[in-house]
């Protein structure tokens, strides 16, 4: 598995794998281009065998980052390919103080992750998810000024 920079030759199969982990949620063709071309935001993928089986969207902003979308192929979960995918985007970020992420309040293994990687409950936004509709939870994950982010 290679950790990679998302290409446009890309977006296809990112679709696919967005539509597969999330259903009628998930990004439409034109929100996952208006993404890539983001000048704040950096998108990664997970390739193994020629395929997509990870992607995640990281933006910056001075020195705060927001992890905006991660997924990971339902066949290939449980490998280390959302821990990878995150720790490639927050270690190659320059200046970073902070992370951000919002993730479904019943997506127990995410959390699990994101707590692993020492990011901390914060906040609940009620009713920020739809299809079903669901509380999100605000994570964050800060660094000190001497304490630049190596995960």
């Amino acid at each position: 598995m290679m950790i990679k920079e998302m290409l446009p030759a890309h977006v296809k199969q990112v679709k696919v794998l967005l539509d597969t982990c999330f259903g009628e949620s998930a990004w439409t063709m034109d929100a996952l281009c208006s993404q890539l071309e983001k000048l704040d935001s950096r998108c990664t993928v997970a390739i193994e065998d020629d395929t997509v089986i990870g992607f995640l969207a990281f933006e910056q902003v001075v020195d705060e980052g927001s992890i905006v979308e991660v997924a990971v192929h339902p066949d290939c979960r449980r490998r280390g390919i959302a821990r990878s995918l995150i720790t490639s985007a927050i270690n190659s970020a320059d200046g970073l103080h902070s992370v951000f992420l919002e993730v479904r309040e019943s997506n127990t293994p995410a959390i699990k992750l994101y707590e692993s990687l020492g990011f901390e409950r914060i906040a609940v936004r009620k009713g920020y998810y739809d299809r079903p509709k669901e509380d999100a939870v605000i994570m964050n994950l800060s660094f000190s000024v001497c304490n630049e982010p190596n995960l």
